[in-house]
């Protein structure tokens, strides 16, 4: 086993088609991890005068000259040849040691179980359990089968599948998320993208969910990702005319709905019984009809802010390979009322495929299933899980440990950051 520096042309050559492919395993995110002050180098890993793996690695020194090596979405070999996975590790040892590493943290993309979206198992790896264990025989310590977002990366992600024609991807999606998506589609919700690099508007709306980065971190990646069209940047609109006009059709329905309850009411050839019903209808459409009043007066005064259009949330997306990958998406939440989030996700979904991608990343979920456990996660599983996605539940996180004093010492340090 030989490791040899890799140019980034080499190992983007070689990684682009690994079965373990991912945008963090590209010399565009390399170049992205600057703006978090890491450094990057790539290696290959040879043997018999063949490149069989691959890696990018980040690195930062963590305490006088020694250092801590992470590969995001762990190394591209195959992690089910047990020579191989020896003679990496073997090799890394021997020359990060020489360099001053204290560990090595992996997280490869390797699939535990596929769930559906109440929880349950379709399909369980016959060859998960023999790469933990040997992985752990090797001295990689697993940290743990964690179903939250203790991890750098999360353990359970949601993808869409966008292989079957549209019609039929719609026709499974939950009919609940169906209704909304035509409800918030009828009161103005729009998804626009973002043609000019827009990141100072992009910003205002990751900051709501994500201060720790900074500006430059998101213009990096635009600046990278976009050279080959690898991003897209969505802002989400509320078309305030078109709010303003639903809301007074609604209205104006429920208003002769409910003047019809109140005639009938009043015709003394009805029934009791029937009319009791009536009055019951009734009473529901007084609260309706109050819903809609209160909406007009809000669409009326937003309408007057904002003549066009108010923007209420933005996103942006990585496309590599066969699929699309959701970064992030974040809304101001007094417009979370027109529940942007499923529009933006439809429309995505309808992009995508009509791009002839094969499949959409909606990002982390949990792992609970339950609303009980759920807690203060139930929102993002519940949403995303109504568009038929199936979630993959991966191996986890490993530190490979070469110098156990400095890591004991400042590993929950470097967690933290």
């Amino acid at each position: 086993m030989k490791i040899v520096a890799l140019s980034k042309e080499e190992f983007d050559d070689f990684a682009y088609n690994h079965k373990y492919s991912t945008y963090y395993q590209t010399s565009s995110y390399g170049d992205v991890s600057k703006y978090d002050g890491l450094n990057t180098f790539y290696i290959g890993f040879v043997e018999d005068g063949n490149l069989v793996g691959a890696t990018l690695f980040l690195y930062k020194t963590i305490y006088l000259y020694y250092k801590y090596a992470y590969a995001p979405r762990g190394f591209l070999i195959d992690y089910t040849d047990r020579k191989l996975v020896k003679n990496v590790t073997k090799g890394l040892i021997n020359l990060l040691r020489k360099q001053h590493y204290a560990f090595i943290k992996i997280d490869p993309p390797i699939i535990c179980s596929e769930r559906d979206r109440n929880g349950n198992i379709i399909y369980f790896s016959n060859t998960v359990n023999g790469i933990l264990n040997y992985l752990q025989e090797t001295g990689y310590r697993h940290q743990g089968f964690n179903k939250y977002f203790e991890n750098y990366k999360p353990r359970f992600i949601a993808f869409a599948n966008l292989q079957n024609d549209l019609k039929t991807i719609y026709a499974k999606i939950d009919n609940e998320a169906k209704k909304i998506i035509e409800e918030a589609t009828n009161a103005g919700v729009e998804i626009v993208q973002d043609k000019d690099g827009n990141i100072d508007e992009l910003y205002k709306f990751i900051t709501i969910k994500n201060k720790r980065r900074k500006k430059r971190y998101y213009r990096g990646m635009y600046n990278n990702f976009s050279i080959n069209n690898k991003m897209d940047i969505f802002f989400i609109n509320v078309n305030t005319d078109k709010y303003l006009n639903n809301m007074k059709y609604m209205y104006d329905k429920e208003s002769i709905n409910n003047e019809e309850y109140a005639n009938l009411i009043q015709d003394t050839s009805i029934a009791a019984r029937e009319k009791q019903t009536i009055i019951n209808n009734k009473m529901e459409s007084d609260k309706r009809l109050n819903f809609y009043k209160n909406e007009l007066i809000y669409a009326t005064k937003l309408s007057k802010e904002y003549p066009d259009f108010i923007t209420i949330g933005a996103a942006f997306t990585i496309k590599h390979n066969k699929g699309v990958e959701l970064i992030i998406d974040s809304y101001l939440e007094e417009y979370l009322k027109f529940n942007p989030r499923y529009v933006l996700l439809w429309e995505l979904i309808k992009k995508y495929k009509q791009e002839g991608f094969m499949y959409f990343n909606l990002n982390a979920v949990v792992g609970e299933f339950t609303k009980e456990n759920l807690g203060k996660f139930n929102t993002l599983n519940n949403i995303k899980l109504k568009f038929n996605a199936t979630v993959m539940e991966y191996i986890g996180e490993f530190d490979l440990v070469i110098n156990d004093r400095i890591y004991t010492k400042f590993k929950e340090k470097i967690e933290k950051k």
